[in-house]
């Protein structure tokens, strides 16, 4: 079998995509690995303390940013049918929408990563006409959809019989826990995201209120931070507000917590689920989120209705009362990441199901 060229057209260059794509380019069934991006870092990312240059060193890829027409055309000719094109998404960004366009006239296996559908502010219907209208007829030109998640493979199989469908996931640098685990009276509680509605911050301080026994964390910054301060001091709660934090920073914090509470109304993953893991952390994840699909057992974390403050409220009752058990658990948590989440393990699911 001869071996496989990769080329992955992104919007940027992902801390949530690079760890599994550095881990491709290592493995012997890869001739070679190629990244194609408008940029490397996208404003929002830059704000919340990500820098992605980490990822393009000491790497076997081979990175392409901010090419022109006629650099994507060149690299296409050079394909084959070892070749595997890989898009985030067929119309969901502009620049990649054009390279894939290129790529037609190309005899190359077509691969799309992409979130599902977000039906935060739109419903499913409305996605489905969207991608009847638009989308639909370049369905025969791909051969595999990796969706994060597991919802929606269904959603994606009823388009067509002739791609795959494949429940993915994000992956994050792996960090090697550094610190013990808490010993504090409490049981430390933690959220790492933007202070927004859509993450729902208010459900997890609301759920806290009356719970003596535990103290809050809460990462990150946006609209939403006056009002969470102000219902975080009208219950007496403790909680530190900590901002918006480079991710170097914010493994640090993390080791310091027990728990890790994601309570988005909607995340198409909801990668600091993945970081908290590979930390040791406990996980309480909302149903609304990709990330819920890492959940493999109660000794993991648990995964609880983003409506309901008293589901919540109880599962941090419950955890606050073991929390010995929890602390005692971290180290299992890390090593079923290590074999599951990590970079490593990633590309071998990818590659798996690429052939």
């Amino acid at each position: 079998m001869k071996k496989l060229k990769l080329i992955f057209f992104e919007l940027c260059v992902s801390p949530h995509k690079m760890p599994f794509i550095n881990e491709l380019s290592r493995m012997s069934i890869i001739e070679s690995v190629v990244f194609v991006a408008p940029c490397i870092d996208i404003d929002e990312r830059t704000s919340m303390g990500w820098s992605s240059d980490s990822f393009m060193k000491d790497t076997d890829v081979r990175f392409v940013i901010a090419p022109s027409d006629d650099d994507v055309k060149a690299l296409l000719s050079s394909a084959d049918v070892d070749t595997y094109c890989s898009f985030c998404g067929i119309n969901a960004f502009k620049i990649v929408a054009k390279w894939f366009k290129l790529s037609l006239s190309v005899n190359v296996h077509r691969v799309i990563i992409t979130e599902p559908p977000c039906l935060n502010k739109f419903p499913l219907w409305m996605h489905a006409m969207r991608f009847a209208l638009t989308d639909w007829k370049y369905v025969k030109y791909i051969d595999k959809i990796y969706v994060m998640g597991q919802d929606f493979v269904r959603y994606y199989k009823f388009w067509s019989s002739r791609w795959q469908v494949i429940p993915f996931m994000y992956c994050t640098q792996w960090n090697e826990r550094s610190i013990p685990v808490p010993s504090d009276s409490r049981l430390k509680v933690l959220f790492v995201g933007a202070l927004s509605k859509r993450k729902n911050v208010d459900l997890l301080l609301n759920a806290s209120v009356g719970l003596c026994d535990i103290s809050l964390g809460i990462v990150g910054d946006g609209e939403q931070r006056e009002p969470l301060v102000r219902l975080s001091e009208e219950n007496g709660l403790d909680t530190t507000f900590y901002g918006s934090l480079p991710m170097s920073k914010v493994t640090d914090i993390m080791q310091r917590y027990d728990v890790l509470v994601l309570p988005s109304h909607h995340d198409g993953w909801g990668a600091v689920v993945n970081e908290a893991m590979t930390l040791g952390l406990y996980v309480l994840c909302s149903d609304h989120c990709g990330a819920k699909m890492l959940i493999a057992d109660d000794d993991i974390g648990r995964v609880f209705s983003s409506d309901s403050k008293s589901e919540l409220s109880d599962m941090l009752r419950e955890l606050s009362s073991k929390k010995e058990e929890v602390r005692n658990f971290a180290k299992h948590r890390v090593e079923w990441s290590r074999e599951n989440i990590s970079g490593k393990a990633v590309a071998e699911y990818f590659i798996s199901h690429l052939l």
